[in-house]
């Protein structure tokens, strides 16, 4: 991504907002870039054929950064 991309402002709910946070840090990207991967990664995804090994560990991986959050979020990561 360049500076002379478009940017716009959105609003999303502070839940997702700490998980896509937690997830660029697991992933070591930038929020945005944690954003534009999973954006290109969705309109990749077409019917269950088209399905690999590397979407589902994607998939998984996104499960369990929310647990982690919910974990965090509760005070039960000690």
């Amino acid at each position: 991504m360049t500076r002379d991309d478009p940017h716009f402002r959105l609003r999303i709910p502070e839940t997702l907002k700490r998980e896509i946070e937690a997830s660029a840090r697991e992933n070591s990207r930038s929020i945005t870039a944690e954003i534009v991967h999973r954006l290109e990664h969705s309109f990749l995804l077409g019917d269950a054929d088209k399905k690999s090994l590397v979407d589902e560990i994607e998939h998984l991986r996104t499960r369990l950064a929310r647990l982690k959050t919910q974990i965090a979020d509760k005070g039960l990561d000690a």
